[in-house]
C-alpha cells in the first residue's frame, strides 16, 4: 500500500485528559511513514497529557465546530483526518484512508466505526439528506469505493472517522462554528456534496469509541441535556431550507422523547426527569431559530511547517494466553509496548463466551472471549474448535486494519 501523502491528525478534547492520553497513544502507534498530530484541548489538559512532539492548541470553549477549526488552521498535511478523544484507531487508519482519496479520486472519505464492545459496528455507510435524516447505505466489501445514492443525499461524514483534503475543507470555510455540537459532520456532508466534490468510503480505515461521559450526556449514554441538539437543529434546517420548521420539530421532539423513554425503561434515565430534559431541547431550539448563521467564507489557513511524529518500525507482536495465564501475557504484552511496538493479545478461555476487544491505556489491543464463543453478534452461540485455530481465525480478522 503506498503512501505519498503528508497526513494532519486533528484530535479535539475538553476536559478528558485520560482518554485524551489513550487516544494519543494509539496515534503513536498509527502505521504511516508522514503524520503529524494536531491537539485542540484545554491549557489543563495539555498540560497533564504527554504532547511534547505534537501540535497543541489551548482551546476550552465547548464548540467542537470552532476547536476543529483552529485545528485545521495549525495543520500543515494535504489531508486532515479527525478522531474524537474518546476514540482510538486501528495501526493501518490512515493508510486506509490515504488509499481511498487515492484511487478513488475522492477529496474525503469516511471509515467504520466500532462500539465499545469492539467488535459491533456504530457506523459503517450511512447517507444524510437535509432534513438530517440518516439513512443506511448497503456496505459492499473491503475495497474503498463511491457509493451510488439517491438524489438529495450526501454520503454521510463521520466526525470521529473521517479524512478531507485541507485545501478543500479550506475552501467550503471550515465547520460552521454555529453548531457547537451536533450535525457539524452532517452539515460538512452536505456542503461538500453540494460543492460537487466526491466522497468515499474507507472500510478497512476502523477505529473504535468508547462515547464518553460528558456535559450533555451520562456514561451509560444518557442524555443530561438537549440544548445544543435542539439548537443545532434550527441552525442546520435554517441553513439548507430544509422545509417546514414546525414539522421537523415536531418530528425531533417525538424522536428524543422515545430515546428518553428508552433509557428510562433501561433504568438509567428517571421518569421524573423526562419533561426536564425535552425542555432543554425547546430552550435550544429556541436560540437556534433567532442565532446568526455563520458566514462560511474562504479560510485562510496560517503558515504551519508539517511537524511529522516519528514512526515505529512496522510490524505487529501476537500474543496469546489462556484465562488462567491472562495476567502473566498481559504484563508481557505491555513491556512490549512500552518498547514502541504493536502488540495485540488474544485471550480465550474454555467458554462459549462472546468476545471483546478493547484498547487499553498501556498500549495493548486486548481481545477477550471464550474459546467457543461469538466474535459476531449474528453467528452460532457455540462454536466448536482448537485454541490454534481460533487464534488464526481472529488474528486473521483484523490483519487488514492492524498490520498482523
Amino acid at each position: 500500500m503506498a503512501t505519498t501523502m503528508n497526513i494532519s491528525v486533528v484530535v479535539v478534547s475538553r476536559r478528558r485528559p485520560v482518554w485524551l492520553a489513550r487516544c494519543l497513544k494509539a496515534i503513536r502507534q498509527l502505521d504511516h511513514p508522514s503524520f503529524e498530530v494536531v491537539v485542540v484541548a484545554d491549557p489543563k489538559s495539555l498540560a497533564v497529557t504527554d504532547c511534547a512532539d505534537l501540535k497543541t492548541v489551548p482551546f476550552d470553549i465547548p464548540n467542537i465546530s470552532a476547536a476543529r477549526n483552529l485545528g485545521l488552521c495549525s495543520a500543515a498535511g494535504d489531508l486532515c483526518v479527525f478522531i474524537d478523544d474518546d476514540a482510538v484507531p486501528e495501526p493501518l487508519w490512515l493508510r486506509h484512508h490515504e488509499d481511498a482519496i487515492t484511487h478513488t479520486g475522492a477529496v474525503a472519505s469516511v471509515g467504520y466505526v466500532r462500539g465499545r464492545n469492539g467488535i459491533s459496528f456504530q457506523s459503517q455507510v450511512h447517507s444524510v439528506d437535509r432534513e438530517a435524516e440518516t439513512h443506511e447505505e448497503r456496505a459492499t466489501g473491503d475495497c474503498p469505493h463511491v457509493p451510488e445514492l439517491q438524489a438529495g443525499r450526501a454520503l454521510k461524514l463521520v466526525g470521529t472517522n473521517m479524512a478531507i483534503k485541507r485545501s478543500k475543507l479550506c475552501e467550503i470555510g471550515g465547520f460552521d462554528e454555529a453548531l457547537r455540537y451536533f450535525l457539524d459532520d452532517s452539515d460538512i456532508s452536505i456542503r461538500l456534496a453540494g460543492s460537487g466534490a466526491k466522497c468515499a468510503v474507507a472500510p478497512l480505515a476502523e477505529v473504535h469509541h468508547a462515547f464518553a461521559p460528558s456535559e450533555r450526556r451520562t456514561s451509560l449514554r444518557a442524555p443530561v441535556s438537549l440544548f445544543d441538539i435542539g439548537r443545532s437543529s434550527a441552525i442546520f434546517f435554517r441553513r439548507h431550507d430544509s422545509g417546514d420548521l414546525d414539522e421537523l420539530f415536531t418530528r425531533i421532539m417525538r424522536r428524543e422523547r422515545a430515546r428518553l423513554e428508552r433509557h428510562m425503561v433501561a433504568g438509567t434515565c428517571e421518569p421524573r426527569d423526562i419533561a426536564t430534559i425535552l425542555k432543554t431541547l425547546k430552550d435550544g431550539w429556541s436560540d437556534g431559530l433567532v442565532d446568526a448563521l455563520s458566514d462560511l467564507s474562504e479560510i485562510q489557513p496560517q503558515a504551519a511547517d508539517f511537524r511529522p511524529v516519528h514512526p515505529i518500525p512496522p510490524g505487529h507482536v501476537v500474543l496469546q494466553s489462556r484465562l488462567l495465564r491472562r495476567r502473566r501475557a498481559l504484563a508481557r504484552a505491555e513491556d512490549v509496548a512500552k518498547k514502541s511496538a504493536r502488540v495485540s493479545l488474544f485471550s480465550f478461555s474454555l467458554t462459549p463466551v462472546r468476545h471483546h476487544v478493547r484498547y487499553t491505556e498501556t498500549g495493548v489491543w486486548l481481545q477477550t472471549g471464550g474459546q467457543f464463543g461469538r466474535t459476531c453478534r449474528n453467528a452460532n452461540f457455540f462454536k466448536w474448535c482448537r485454541f490454534a485455530e481460533r487464534l488464526k481465525e481472529e488474528s486473521a480478522r483484523v490483519a487488514k486494519i492492524r498490520g498482523i
